[in-house]
């Protein structure tokens, strides 16, 4: 269950609006409050909540960092994936700059994350990321995260502009993308990234608003 401390807590983030011209800002209280913790049920079943993170989740968020198996290594990244980055995220999880939300299971751990970041207020775009526990993938764990994901950034929080990258390979993520309004706009490659070769991949682009 989400925790009634955790959502006053999220409900009092220090979010300031941008005068950026372009429509960018922050994420404000009236955000917030439009966007509360969101009771999901998954395509097996399973209830979650999708939520806002907060400064307590960061032990949850590196035991789901330390338990990702080796093969998911290969598509997330390229930051660390350890307890210490998890911890750094969750500390810093009042950035005016970044919008990041969570799966919470119904053991009130943590089985995914997604989120959007972008430099300052004059960015033009965002980076978008994501990362689901093992046991949460095939059954729409990664579209409720990137659904609500998208439905802050449709409300007019951060740039406009919302880019990332994605593997040949990772054809469920690819197929996703495209189905939520992500167009490909150039392929590469990515390079060497934990041991796994070089690989083709695409830069993909969605506009928010």
């Amino acid at each position: 269950m989400v925790r009634e401390e955790q959502g006053r807590v999220a409900g009092a983030r220090r979010f300031g609006r941008s005068s950026r011209g372009s429509g960018e800002r922050a994420l404000s209280p009236a955000d917030q409050q439009r966007f509360p913790p969101l009771p999901t049920t998954l395509a097996d079943g399973r209830r979650v909540v999708v939520r806002f993170l907060g400064q307590e989740d960061g032990p949850s968020l590196g035991d789901m960092y330390e338990g990702l198996p080796p093969k998911a290594l290969r598509h997330y990244g390229p930051h660390p994936l350890d307890r210490e980055h998890a911890l750094r995220n969750a500390a810093k999880w009042d950035h005016p700059h970044e919008v990041v939300v969570v799966l919470e299971t119904a053991e009130g751990e943590i089985g995914g994350y997604a989120w959007y970041r972008w430099r300052d207020a004059e960015a033009e775009a965002s980076g978008f990321g994501i990362c689901v526990r093992e046991d949460y993938w095939h059954c729409g764990a990664g579209r409720a995260l990137m659904t609500r994901v998208l439905e802050v950034a449709d409300a007019g929080v951060g740039p406009r502009l919302m880019k990332l990258t994605c593997q040949h390979a990772n054809e469920g993520a690819v197929a996703l993308y495209l189905k939520l309004g992500f167009e490909v706009v150039q392929e590469g490659m990515c390079g060497d990234r934990r041991g796994f070769p070089a690989e083709p991949q695409y830069w993909m682009e969605r506009r928010c608003g």
